[in-house]
């Protein structure tokens, strides 16, 4: 007799509309890709949610986490979290954000242990994704703008947060290096890096000068290319290889051993 067939391991991938349309065929984006790479081997989970919060997300992130570690679950070999892009946004006239940096961090580091913690979920790898940055359009007269407006604008001042927001997904991530199951993918600096290089600015020494940014929208600054974003917040197709690239990368060098090409 044929003994019973093992379901296939799952692969979750968390966050907002930036994980849950990377399953598009249009863009190719990191959920679409994993999809076709691991097919026949694991199950992609689709487990964005357009518009919501790392605090929004958290009733999602509870129902998730009864789902996999239930007796009978298919053990999950990894799971990515890119939340940041609205968490970051500007939306008060004092500098308020949607999700403040401080509650960001605690809902990070509150799904992080969640997962730690559970004997069900005990070798699954948890892979955190900083928040892109924006692609604000340039001034169409730029000669004609006045600097410290411009830098006092909401756009602006969010599009500086998401570093922060960056920042602090990284900082979270090197914090629980030790445990050997946490890793971080900084897709800002990837997607910066990449523009930089396109305009031949990567080895200038004003290349990370933050009014001169890719994206940033002062008078001095470029845009990315076409191609990276759609609406200066959510990713093209450049802009999802480059997200897919970064992630490949530190699973590569983190987690050998949950590669395609590793898994019977």
């Amino acid at each position: 007799m044929m003994g019973n067939k093992q379901p296939q391991p799952r692969i979750i991938l968390f966050g907002a509309s930036l994980t849950q349309w990377s399953f598009r065929e249009e863009t190719s984006g990191f959920g679409w890709t994993f999809k076709q790479r691991y097919a026949g081997k694991a199950e992609v989970v689709n487990e964005g949610k357009a518009g919501y919060t790392s605090t929004t997300l958290n009733p999602e992130f509870e129902r998730v986490l009864q789902e996999i570690k239930a007796p009978n679950a298919p053990r999950t070999l990894f799971i990515t979290i890119l939340v940041g892009a609205n968490d970051a946004c500007i939306i008060g006239p004092n500098g308020e954000e949607y999700c403040p940096l401080s509650e960001f961090e605690e809902n990070i580091r509150n799904w992080v242990d969640s997962i730690l913690v559970e004997d069900k979920l005990s070798a699954t790898k948890i892979l955190l994704i900083t928040p892109p940055p924006l692609d604000i359009s340039n001034p169409p007269y730029p000669d004609k703008v006045d600097l410290e407006v411009a830098k006092a604008g909401r756009g602006y001042l969010t599009y500086l947060n998401k570093k922060r927001y960056a920042e602090k997904v990284m900082e979270i991530a090197r914090s629980y290096e030790h445990t050997g199951f946490v890793a971080g993918a900084d897709i800002w600096t990837a997607l910066i890096e990449t523009a930089l290089e396109e305009q031949g600015r990567l080895d200038k020494p004003d290349a990370f000068d933050p009014e001169m940014l890719p994206g940033c929208g002062l008078p001095k600054a470029k845009c990315f290319g076409t191609g990276y974003f759609t609406d200066g917040l959510h990713f093209g197709k450049l802009g999802y290889e480059v997200v897919t690239r970064e992630l490949t990368k530190v699973i590569s060098t983190n987690w050998p051993e949950v590669l395609p090409e590793a898994l019977k």
